[in-house]
Parts: structure tokens; C-alpha cells; sequence
């Protein structure tokens, strides 16, 4: 959750600016274009939460933007934390 109103603002701005592919700007309908710099940045809001959940339960893991490696000592508890 972003309280902060100013932030609100400036994602909205760039979800909804468009792009520029060579000469052309192309309104963007949905989401944001593959490569872009916001897209880190909500991938990071939106997943502080498994963040938390994860370090709650004392799980060690790496995450990058959307991608996550959990690590665990076993088969059987890479299968309980998966089930979870």
C-alpha cells in the first residue's frame, strides 16, 4: 500500500505516457512496456509483502524485480514451502 499521494501521481504518469518506438508515439492500453524502468519499481511494492512473509518464516531467499530463488535443504521442504 503507497500512502503517499505524490507517488500515486507519478505512477499513474508513467503508466499512462506512452512510448516512443523510433519516430512514433504509441499510446500504452496496458501495463508497462517490457524493459521499462517502472516496471521494477511496482514489482517492489507489490511483492515487499512475500519479502516480509518469507523472512517471517525464516526462509532464505534472493529475489530480482519478479523473479525469486527460495533455498531450502531439502526436496521434501522445497515441496512445503511450495504446498504453502
Amino acid at each position: 500500500t503507497i500512502d503517499d499521494g505524490d507517488v500515486i501521481s507519478l505512477i499513474r504518469k508513467f503508466l499512462v505516457s506512452g512510448v516512443q518506438i523510433d519516430e512514433e508515439y504509441k499510446e500504452t492500453v496496458i501495463g508497462t512496456p517490457q524493459g521499462g524502468n517502472l516496471s521494477p519499481l511496482l514489482s517492489n511494492i507489490m511483492l515487499n509483502e512475500l519479502d516480509r512473509e518469507l523472512e517471517n518464516r525464516g526462509l532464505q531467499f534472493v529475489r530480482y524485480a519478479d523473479d525469486c530463488i527460495i533455498m531450502v535443504k531439502s526436496e521434501m521442504s522445497a515441496k512445503r514451502v511450495m504446498r504453502s
